[in-house]
């Protein structure tokens, strides 16, 4: 008579996972290393949602910029500055706003001659005539005069105004860009990473009195 030891649990789990497999070819055992490869993984992950620091990197960690050559790269054409800080994400900003206010400059300087070539030719009854392109056919001109002389002055100076906007707000973009690139270099390898958190707790102070 032969007795069979009872089967460990270990043993039994084995036997069922090799009949869970033999049912469904579909399975498969899982590699250590894979889950060795998944936890890396997802740690590289949690600390890339953690923040980027340019000290992390080589390429940053190693280079220390001028904040004097900085501002003069600034100054000397859009985005210099940001480039010589290799601080590269910042270009689209500052170039996408040029070409915005560059096109609006454009766009507020056209209708700006428009209005003004017809409020000159209004006042001054010149033959050319360029305001009736603004008025329906047979409009009686004299009777309104006065009326289509403010009319078209007042459009004449909101589209001079916004394009003076405009211009203002790309030399408020230059001097924004030289600042920035200046402040930028000088805080190159300034440490914001979140080990500078307050971290207070309140405490339970043990042996105080009061003396009356």
């Amino acid at each position: 008579m032969v007795i069979t030891p009872p089967a460990s649990s270990e043993s039994s789990a084995k036997i069922e996972a090799e009949k869970a497999l033999a049912n469904d070819p579909q399975l498969k055992p899982v590699d250590t290393d894979s889950l060795i490869w998944a936890f890396k993984k997802r740690e590289k992950r949690f600390l890339a949602d953690e923040g980027w620091s340019p000290d992390d990197d080589p390429y940053f960690a190693n280079y220390n910029p001028v904040p004097a050559k900085a501002v003069w790269y600034a100054a000397l054409f859009p985005g210099g500055g940001q480039i010589y800080n290799r601080k590269y994400w910042k270009l689209p900003i500052i170039y996408g706003g040029y070409l915005g206010l560059i096109y609006g400059y454009r766009w507020n300087q056209k209708y700006y001659r428009t209005y003004a070539n017809a409020y000159r030719d209004l006042v001054l009854n010149s033959p050319n005539a360029s305001y009736l392109d603004f008025l329906p056919p047979n409009y009686n001109v004299e009777a309104r005069r006065s009326y289509l002389e403010s009319a078209f002055k007042r459009k004449r100076n909101t589209y001079r105004n916004y394009r003076d906007y405009c211009l203002v707000g790309m030399i408020g973009i230059y001097l924004v860009a030289m600042v920035d690139a200046y402040v930028d270099a000088s805080l190159y390898h300034f440490d914001v990473s979140t080990d500078l958190d307050a971290n207070n707790r309140p405490a339970l102070m043990v042996g105080c009195h009061i003396d009356f």
